[in-house]
């Protein structure tokens, strides 16, 4: 079991201006929702933790090595990522799920840190070889790409990514690294939505409610990345449209782009306000 936790439990690591949740679902079953691992952490006296080394520490072991079932990467942003190259040498992953816009920045120009190229590096390790066996891949290679986009069309990177890996939002998620978790484990998914793909990182950002638990005593996790508050209300209304207002239900609830106000206000009310 994860050190020091007793059954299913979400945890938020204390990380300063960026996100990293531990999601634990079993004894062996450990889901990691983004990554800011600081280096000023090392410092005496600071109050944000070493978070890779505290993953190493804390995960359970598989063939004598850190065993994470999946890494679910919200949106590129550093201060979301900042760690994976790290992590990806000390852990195995099992599965990694992103959104596609990871791969629609500008590859001629520095727009991703080092960490999202590596992240964008692996992502492409286990598409590619996925599309080449025409199935599951295997722990340690699994990807599922979640989100619509163009790059699924015949001659695009994704054209023959098995539909097994491939989740829309208004979809559900009740496997896990290969496994069927439905008794123990589910994701509905709310965006990054089809007209989106073009969009800031920001607003393609992978969003999320996840439910964890037993049936008699679920527990209900709201992820919403960075989105804003445009983005946030199309959430709301596209999930009321087709029915799904329980899907956004939570005791927990990850407040979004770190509580910024534009996710509260529109852009006009922004302005007014910076005025």
């Amino acid at each position: 079991m994860f050190a020091d936790v007793k059954g299913p439990s979400f945890i938020f690591w204390p990380v300063g201006c960026g996100d990293s949740t531990t999601i634990v679902i079993s004894e062996t079953e450990i889901l990691q929702i983004d990554l800011n691992d600081k280096v000023m952490a090392e410092d005496d006296d600071n109050e944000h933790i070493p978070l890779v080394d505290e993953l190493v520490a804390k995960l359970p072991q598989r063939n004598g090595k850190p065993y994470l079932s999946c890494f679910a990467l919200t949106h590129p942003d550093q201060d979301h990522c900042r760690g994976f190259a790290d992590l990806l040498d000390r852990v195995v992953i099992g599965e990694i799920w992103h959104s596609p816009h990871i791969f629609r920045e500008y590859e001629d120009e520095k727009t991703l840190c080092d960490d999202a190229e590596a992240f964008r590096n692996e992502a492409r390790r286990r598409a590619s070889l996925t599309i080449k066996t025409g199935g599951d891949p295997g722990a340690g290679n699994r990807v599922r790409v979640i989100g619509y986009s163009s790059l699924f069309e015949p001659g695009e990177r994704y054209h023959n990514l098995p539909e097994e890996f491939h989740t829309r939002p208004g979809s559900e998620i009740a496997t896990l690294d290969g496994a069927n978790v439905s008794d123990r484990f589910h994701a509905f998914i709310h965006g990054p939505f089809k007209e989106g793909e073009a969009d800031a990182r920001n607003e393609t950002s992978v969003a999320m409610r996840i439910i964890i638990g037993t049936q008699a005593h679920p527990m209900y996790g709201l992820f919403l990345g960075d989105v804003s508050y445009p983005t946030l209300m199309q959430i709301f209304q596209q999930t009321h449209a087709h029915g799904n207002d329980a899907m956004l239900d939570w005791n927990v609830l990850l407040a979004p782009h770190h509580c910024s106000k534009k996710v509260m206000y529109e852009d006009d009310v922004l302005k007014q306000d910076d005025g």
